[in-house]
């Protein structure tokens, strides 16, 4: 009950806030009174009342059982040894508390209680906080509270070693005390103690830290003896502390950390002139690269230690400093040649020392953080030529930064958080509520709207990353195959369909099996492109939305000549058995050699179309989950449209031809406006039309997927120009189908006039 009024009560968080304050507060002045020797029991009895207040706040029972009972100040010693572990238990206890509120979908209290975990030096704290901010029945998802629950395990592994770090500078120095190495000790075991629903809810098997006995250490603590044994016990730590990282996570992450490391004095070059900051997007890129790069060498030291231990003895030390001096430098905007030359001495111990790669691996695991920073290099030197002036090269690289987002991110996120992929994607082009970058660079905006389009790009990909972060589950593939494949096969099987049920007849029955043929046809290079896409496609994945954009201005092209088709059967069919006699007019009305072309193309084209935007989708399906989930999906979805069109062409076969026509008609017509609209729209996106938005109007996501229409002056204007030549079409065929009506009676008479002339004359 404590959950719901939280989330639905923002004093009620608050008070809860001001509790766990209380604890903290009173934790570290306690401390201070032992280090004074000014403790007494008014000190244990304002801990123990502190710690009451907030159990009274606790919804999970695991995080109760951790407040601790009554303090104890029968010595210094031992008092701050029950401080230091009670400042362990605080974090312990909002952990929890953060996974409860997020399974039970409270998210303003999930988000509350991870505020309150203190972060070790370096932490990025982005992922976890984007994926408490999607909706909230996205939030309760199993993948989401293991992602939580990895990052605090990751964080506190981290500040276990970094206090583990400082206890062991300050023994060195001969600055620390009895009271202070207690207390330390016991923070230090209790963190590294991981509560077991927390270690369940990660994934990771719970550690036997509880079982390690804290080390006997005695003064003075920087003699050699006294800071062995502390090493001694610091090595069984290590041995008891979660490993997050597979071999494979590992690879990644020294990956990344090379990047990383490239591309920050590119930052800084696109960021900084003459030592001023003028692009202050570049410039802040560089200061988070560079902490991330320190706070991803924190995370790889413990393997490190372990897989290359007279590297990181050797080098550890150094490059963390080399790390915090580039830093200072960047923060300082001191000349590039420094950042470069700094830059380069670090990456020189990555690959030297450490071995480490920045080559790009091939499966989704590991390229999706690569991916995103791709896109953020593209983007930020987007900005850097858009304000030098340079608008094509902008253009260009805006261009690139959106086809390796569309080909790696975005088919991955589209199907567990279609909102937020179209929301993303709008950000590179025309935008929602606010402009995009495409429409920005179009019409040359002043720097300051250009930047803040940029960062909302950015954002955006942020989210997306974060949200890739959390797996999902076969069953989600299966059912994501299936939709996709049911919602772009949809479109190709009711138009097949009704043309097919339409062309009745013998004199069809040439014209049936092109089609049908056609249809095969796109459906055995669809499975091509998909075997493709592994290789020769993957390789070309950059020209992805130019083959679209090019398929379908052709499968516009298609239908225009099908409509031309169907206003000419919906015209001629009726009469033009009564004119069979009369050759010139019957040769008038036969369809010429170009609309034959035409419904012969439209099932290889139709099929096509859906069939390479599909395979892509399948693609990026398998490098999410399993092929045997992807297939299952796949099968339920030819079953379906299979059942689709069959029902089609049956309910088809009942009606009367020319209504029927005029069906198909219509539903051709619909089909063209839209196919038009999604030309345009990828046209707009390969940069070969510009984007003009409509200040104020939003479309829901649906108008664009059913109708094609799209909020920019293009989007909205050129997609209805199917409909004036659809209306040029049926006025132009209506008349001369009624002026050949109307010289029938005449060339009718005409004939029999000369066939009496010629009749013989009777005697």
């Amino acid at each position: 009950m404590f959950a719901l009024g939280l989330f639905a009560n923002p004093f009620a968080s608050a008070a809860v806030v001001g509790d766990f304050h209380q604890v903290q507060d009173q934790l570290d002045s306690s401390i201070l009174d032992v280090y004074d020797g000014t403790a007494s029991a008014q000190t244990t009895q304002n801990l123990a009342h502190s710690w009451q207040a907030l159990r009274a706040d606790l919804l999970d029972p695991a995080a109760q059982a951790l407040v601790p009972g009554n303090f104890s100040s029968s010595s210094p010693e031992e008092l701050a040894g029950q401080i230091g572990a009670s400042r362990g238990a605080l974090q312990q206890v909002a952990a929890l508390e953060m996974l409860a509120n997020q399974r039970a979908g409270h998210v303003t209290a999930a988000q509350a209680w991870r505020d309150l975990v203190t972060l070790p030096k370096f932490a990025n704290a982005d992922e976890g906080g984007l994926l408490l901010q999607q909706p909230a029945e996205q939030v309760r998802q199993p993948g989401v509270t293991q992602t939580l629950a990895r990052e605090y395990v990751g964080w506190q592994v981290t500040r276990t070693r970094q206090l583990l770090d400082a206890l062991q500078r300050t023994m060195a120095s001969g600055q620390a005390n009895a009271a202070y190495v207690s207390a330390k000790l016991a923070e230090i075991r209790t963190l590294a103690q991981f509560p077991a629903p927390l270690m369940q809810a990660a994934g990771v098997k719970v550690s036997a830290v509880s079982g390690l006995a804290l080390p006997d250490l005695t003064a003075p603590y920087e003699a050699p003896v006294t800071t062995a044994s502390l090493s001694a016990w610091r090595d069984k730590l290590e041995a008891t502390l979660p490993n997050l990282l597979s071999p494979t996570d590992v690879t990644r992450l020294q990956r990344l950390l090379a990047r990383f490391v490239d591309v920050i004095p590119k930052e800084y070059r696109n960021g900084v002139q003459d030592s001023q900051v003028v692009i202050p997007l570049e410039y802040k890129e560089a200061i988070q690269f560079t902490q991330q790069a320190q706070s991803l060498v924190n995370e790889l030291a413990p393997v490190w230690r372990r897989d290359q231990h007279d590297a990181f003895e050797k080098y550890h030390g150094e490059l963390m400093e080399k790390l915090a001096v580039l830093e200072k430098q960047i923060e300082q905007v001191q000349d590039l040649a420094v950042i470069e030359h700094s830059a380069g001495d670090i990456g020189s111990i990555l690959e030297n020392r450490f071995g480490l790669s920045a080559r790009r691996a091939g499966d989704k695991g590991q390229i999706i953080e690569e991916t995103a920073l791709d896109v953020r290099d593209s983007l930020n030197n987007s900005l850097a030529a858009a304000r030098a002036g340079h608008w094509q090269e902008a253009e260009s690289l805006r261009l690139d930064a959106y086809t390796a987002f569309d080909s790696e991110i975005e088919i991955r996120v589209m199907p567990r958080n279609p909102s937020l992929a179209t929301h993303t994607e709008r950000s590179f082009l025309d935008g929602q509520e606010e402009p995009g970058i495409k429409a920005l660079l179009d019409r040359g905006a002043p720097i300051d709207e250009l930047t803040a389009g940029y960062e909302r790009a950015l954002k955006n990909l942020d989210g997306c990353v974060a949200l890739l972060k959390v797996s999902v589950s076969p069953a989600t593939i299966g059912f994501t195959a299936f939709t996709i494949l049911a919602r772009e096969g949809l479109e190709a099987i009711v138009i097949l369909a009704a043309l097919l049920a339409g062309l009745r007849g013998a004199e069809n029955l040439r014209t049936r099996r092109g089609i049908v043929q056609g249809a095969l046809l796109g459906l055995a290079v669809s499975a091509l492109t998909f075997w493709l896409s592994q290789t020769l496609v993957r390789s070309l994945i950059r020209y992805g939305e130019k083959l679209e954009a090019v398929v379908s201005v052709l499968a516009v092209i298609i239908l225009l000549m099908v409509t031309n088709w169907v206003f000419h059967k919906m015209y001629w069919v009726g009469w033009n058995a009564r004119l069979r006699d009369l050759s010139k007019t019957a040769k008038e009305v036969r369809a010429p050699v170009w609309e034959l072309f035409a419904l012969l193309g439209v099932g290889f084209l139709t099929v096509y179309r859906e069939g390479f935007e599909t395979t892509i989708f399948m693609q990026s399906l398998i490098l999410e989950g399993s092929t045997a989930s992807v297939l299952l999906g796949v099968l339920g979805g030819f079953l379906f449209i299979g059942a689709i069109g069959t029902l089609i062409i049956v309910f088809g076969a009942k009606l009367p031809y020319r209504k029927l026509l005029v069906v198909t008609g219509l539903l051709v017509v619909s089909i063209m406006v839209t196919f038009l609209g999604s030309a345009v729209r990828l046209f707009q996106t390969v940069g070969w039309l510009p984007v003009h938005p409509l200040p104020g109007l939003n479309l829901p996501n649906w108008v664009g997927v059913w109708f094609g229409l799209y909020p920019s002056w293009e989007g909205l204007l050129i997609p209805p120009l199917a409909l004036v030549y659809v209306g040029g079409a049926w006025l132009y065929l209506k008349l001369t189908s009624r002026r050949a009506q109307e010289k029938a009676p005449l060339a009718s008479a005409a004939k029999t006039s000369v066939s009496s002339t010629k009749s013989p004359v009777s005697v």
